[in-house]
């Protein structure tokens, strides 16, 4: 038996997280969000101020309309609109001086376009290791707090064909919350037990501590220690990769304790 699948061996359920550990953007959002405006006739707007805007007003959408909006549906149209009433709010915040008629078409289209190609790329290994694991016949599953658009995405992006994509919008759950991963449990296999699933993700918070505390193992892709410093007490270090090409690489020449 190699490595990688004496690593895997206990485990029935794989899943991964999305952004940034997959799969990340192939710009910052407020360089996209500048060059989209200027490709509706707005050149001069300032992507520093879209920069600084973005995560306040995201923050504030969030907090009020969790989920993208999925638990508000007498205020937030689903979420597009919760995504496009984000976009309109940072650029007015960021003094882009647009009519609305053309903030509502930028809008428009960055929501399309961020479930595309167009905003996205690969993280390094992504496509070989889920296709090591899938050799195995594992079941192969994705967990994100996201909406539907991320489906398109993976498919755009020609990643192996995992077993399920699992959206928070798609149950009003969101991770760290048991219940998601108890959602993808029920999707796997009715038969599959937490003890028997690993979840592989970028964020202490949401993704490693939120699988260890469902009772699934789980690994932290990061190279920054102060992203899972002040969780270190609870985070085994042994379970930490600075990249998911170097998970990669352990699991095919290592033995890990995962």
């Amino acid at each position: 038996m190699n490595k990688l699948a004496e690593n895997l061996s206990r485990f029935r359920l794989i899943t991964f997280d999305i952004t940034d550990t997959l799969l990340r953007f192939r710009t910052a959002p407020a360089v996209q969000y500048a060059k989209v405006a200027s490709e509706f006739g707005y050149p001069n707007v300032d992507q520093t101020n879209i920069a600084a805007n973005f995560p306040r007003h995201f923050r504030q959408m969030v907090e009020k309309f969790p989920i993208f909006g999925y638990h508000h549906p007498g205020e937030i149209g689903g979420w597009k609109d919760w995504w496009q009433q984000l976009v309109i709010r940072v650029f007015e915040a960021s003094n882009a001086n647009i009519p609305s008629s053309d903030l509502k078409k930028i809008a428009n289209y960055l929501v399309v376009s961020y479930g595309t190609s167009e905003c996205w790329r690969r993280c390094s290994s992504a496509e070989h290791l889920v296709g090591d694991i899938k050799q195995l016949n594992k079941v192969v599953g994705v967990i994100t707090n996201s909406d539907p658009r991320i489906r398109d995405v993976v498919k755009s992006l020609e990643l192996p064909e995992f077993d399920f994509v699992l959206c928070s919008y798609d149950i009003g759950v969101q991770k760290p919350h048991r219940d998601i991963f108890q959602a993808a449990l029920k999707l796997a296999d009715q038969s599959i037990v937490a003890e028997e699933c690993l979840h592989i993700g970028n964020t202490p918070h949401l993704d490693y501590l939120g699988a260890h505390e469902a009772g699934w193992s789980s690994v932290l892709i990061t190279n920054n220690s102060d992203n899972w410093r002040e969780f270190s007490a609870k985070i085994d270090a042994t379970k930490v990769f600075p990249t998911l090409r170097q998970f990669h690489e352990a699991l095919k020449n290592k033995s890990l304790n995962l």
